[in-house]
């Protein structure tokens, strides 16, 4: 009894440690059915399709596992992955070796409703999300507003002074949370949040502070393919002077 005491106990700690080489997302959608959802990697320059399934009951899970020596060292890493319904309904969340993420949301919405237990990189990007949905929400009346009083300039000026207020506030935002997490992966998703092609931060104006971030993660992962993108485009953008008026 002892010796197979012994066994079983060999054979969960091989367990676990086989499971901590991988990834897993799973996640449970509210009124999610038995819709396909795919994932993706986010690479420098392209998507990169993982796996996809049918929902049980809007439930989902994905393994993701190393099968070569460069799909290890991506997954040692903390890497962007996108999880959609559709093409306009999806969320991107960061995942690295060994972290098994859950996810919960309404699966009419995903981006805005969303949270995530799991992961220390993805509960930051997911904080960033909630801060960007506060941010929409706060601004979608006043673009309706400006729709409807397009003649009236004294109202749309009015207008204009109330977006651009909440545009300061959601960049200052952005600038707390970097300072907050100059080694954290999710600080360089902060500095590149967007809004209806609208970019928060300049990567010309606000140069110092992507500067320190990169000198900061690169020091953190010095082989990791978003850093060693990000260094030669630090490297580009020293070499192209700035006008600053």
């Amino acid at each position: 009894m002892i010796f197979l005491g012994l066994v079983l106990l060999s054979c969960l700690q091989i367990a676990c440690h086989d499971s901590g080489q991988g990834i897993v997302i799973k996640g449970d959608l509210q009124g999610g059915g038995d819709q396909l959802i795919r994932l993706v990697r986010i690479d420098n320059y392209e998507m990169v399709p993982m796996d996809s399934m049918r929902m049980r009951n809007g439930h989902f899970e994905f393994v993701l596992k190393a099968a070569t020596d460069e799909e290890k060292d991506l997954l040692a890493q903390p890497m962007l992955y996108r999880l959609s319904l559709t093409e306009d309904n999806g969320l991107t969340t960061m995942a690295r070796q060994g972290e098994d993420l859950h996810l919960v949301a309404e699966a009419a919405n995903m981006i805005q409703t969303y949270r995530v237990t799991g992961g220390h990189e993805a509960m930051l990007i997911a904080s960033l999300d909630s801060a960007l949905t506060v941010f929409v929400q706060k601004t979608q009346p006043l673009w309706e507003e400006y729709q409807q009083n397009m003649d009236d300039d004294a109202v749309r000026e009015k207008i204009e002074k109330q977006y651009n207020a909440l545009v300061e506030q959601h960049t200052r935002f952005l600038h707390r949370f970097i300072e907050a997490h100059p080694t954290d992966m999710a600080s360089y998703v902060a500095f590149y949040q967007s809004y209806n092609k609208r970019s928060f931060l300049n990567e010309r104006k606000d140069f110092a502070l992507l500067k320190k971030l990169t000198d900061n993660l690169s020091i953190q992962y010095p082989e990791h393919p978003y850093m060693l993108r990000m260094q030669q485009k630090i490297d580009f953008l020293q070499t192209q002077p700035y006008d600053t008026d």
